[in-house]
């Protein structure tokens, strides 16, 4: 019995010794096929995925030089066609009004919802300034915000482009890029995606052609070849002008509708102060025109006409349009969102755009 123990003992040491090198082979061929493995299985499994914000620095990096101009998809598609093309499927417009360089605007919509105009030269679509929320317009809508539009590609800060057979350099600044930044298409025309520093979305759309771009003077040229708009050509006149400040009401009603503001009405004592400040045209002249209007003298304006309220203006004397206009005032004071203004008045001129606003009065 003590035996057949022993013996027994004796196999099993046998047997163990056996076991323990197969186990240690195996081991080691299991290690093998690991230290193989789980790198690729990491690689394909559980690679850890950087963040949005990295991938897209990483993205910018990668694509800054290239990707422009993009393909043409939406409404940058009328840019230097007949005005035909978009009649013929959008219909008549509200108005047309006189622009200058003997051009048009080609006013469509009203409010906030279907609002365009379009600027036009010898028939042929040079601009469209779009504030209709519900116009597709293609790849960029209104009310993207900047990280939708980054999702659709990289925001560039220098532009190349040619007007005639002369090439120009454009240069955004950082504030440029940020609240109006620019998109390039491949038949000559761009987009500049207006944003609302307050909600940080787009809110309007000024597509252009690459002389109606150079023309606005509102980026930087950097080529060395300059561009130079030859404003003396350029004739203005008083239905020009009466133009204007149709636009200038209607853009001020669509803004103030999108942020949910009351709309301004229009104040006898302002319009009365307006056109007693703008001065006639037989007061105008190359040396007077830059003293006979001035911030100064609207305020003192103001205070004689309008004592017990607050008030406020946007004034601006070298914009050749509306749409320009509200490029600069709108990153200056955006004064025109001041929920306690509620009234005003609007005039224009040869050289000046003028706005002023005041608070309702004080009932007795």
């Amino acid at each position: 019995m003590v035996f057949f123990t022993i013996f027994n003992n004796q196999n099993s040491q046998g047997g163990v010794g056996v076991k323990f090198s197969i186990k240690v082979v195996s081991l080691f061929i299991v290690f093998i096929f690991i230290a193989y493995a789980l790198p690729l299985y990491l690689d394909n499994d559980e690679r850890i995925a950087p963040t949005s914000s990295i991938a897209r620095n990483e993205q910018t990096a990668i694509d800054e030089n290239e990707g422009y101009p993009l393909p043409v998809t939406g409404y940058e598609s009328y840019i230097g066609q007949s005005i035909t093309a978009y009649t013929a499927k959008h219909g008549q417009p509200n108005r047309i009004g006189r622009a200058y360089d003997d051009s048009e605007w080609w006013v469509f919509g009203t409010n906030a919802a279907d609002y365009i105009q379009i600027g036009v030269k010898e028939d042929v679509i040079r601009s469209l300034y779009i504030l209709g929320s519900k116009i597709e317009t293609g790849m960029y809508t209104i009310g993207m915000t900047q990280d939708n539009v980054l999702d659709e590609g990289y925001l560039a800060r220098d532009f190349h482009l040619t007007v005639g057979d002369t090439p120009y350099e454009l240069a955004l600044s950082k504030q440029q890029k940020e609240s109006t930044p620019l998109i390039q298409f491949e038949n000559d025309s761009f987009v500049i995606l207006l944003f609302d520093d307050v909600t940080k979305t787009v809110y309007g759309m000024y597509f252009l052609s690459n002389e109606a771009l150079l023309d606005l003077e509102y980026y930087s040229v950097v080529s060395e070849k300059a561009y130079e708009v030859e404003h003396d050509d350029w004739e203005r006149n008083m239905a020009a002008d009466l133009e204007n400040i149709l636009q200038i009401k209607s853009i001020l009603g669509i803004l103030r509708e999108r942020r949910g503001l009351t709309m301004f009405e229009e104040s006898e004592e302002l319009i009365i102060a307006a056109n007693e400040l703008m001065p006639s045209e037989t007061d105008i002249n190359d040396f007077t025109a830059a003293f006979t209007l001035s911030d100064q003298r609207i305020e003192r304006k103001l205070v004689d006409v309008v004592p017990d309220r607050r008030t406020a203006f946007v004034f601006d004397d070298d914009c050749y349009s509306v749409p320009a206009l509200f490029l600069k005032a709108l990153q200056v004071d955006n004064v025109i969102f001041d929920d306690y203004l509620t009234r005003y008045a609007v005039t224009s001129n040869e050289h000046y755009q003028l706005i002023l606003l005041s608070e309702q009065p004080i009932g007795p």
